[in-house]
């Protein structure tokens, strides 16, 4: 700095010291992030993927726990709850194809719409 400009000795005397703990930050800073991306990111990399690992090894534990468990249970009646099923979606599909013909016939009526399959006699 330039000790002319001011002329007051406390004045300078803070200046040098900011100036000297702003070049202590930075040189922190940089240690900072150097030891950051050198130790830290990767020693948290490896914890994690330990963790994963043992993660997936659990899973995967239980998964063939509940197969075993599955495996020693007695056979269910599927071909039941299939054929409940089908019968279900048969219901579904003819309350639908009723309310469609119910629906295109009542709009025929009100509206008298042309109907491109009636035959036109010419």
């Amino acid at each position: 700095m330039n000790n002319t400009l001011f002329k007051d000795r406390r004045a300078t005397g803070l200046l040098n010291r900011v100036r000297e703990d702003v070049s202590h930050l930075r040189d922190d800073i940089g240690s900072l992030l150097t030891h950051t991306t050198r130790t830290t990111l990767p020693n948290g990399a490896r914890e994690l993927a330990d963790q994963a690992k043992s993660q997936l090894a659990a899973g995967g534990a239980y998964a063939a726990s509940r197969l075993r468990n599955l495996r020693s249970q007695p056979p269910r009646q599927s071909a039941g709850w299939i054929g409940g099923a089908l019968i279900v979606g048969l219901l579904a599909y003819g309350a639908y194809a009723l309310c469609r013909d119910h629906c295109q016939c009542s709009r025929r009526t009100n509206e008298n719409e042309f109907d491109p399959e009636d035959d036109i006699p010419v």
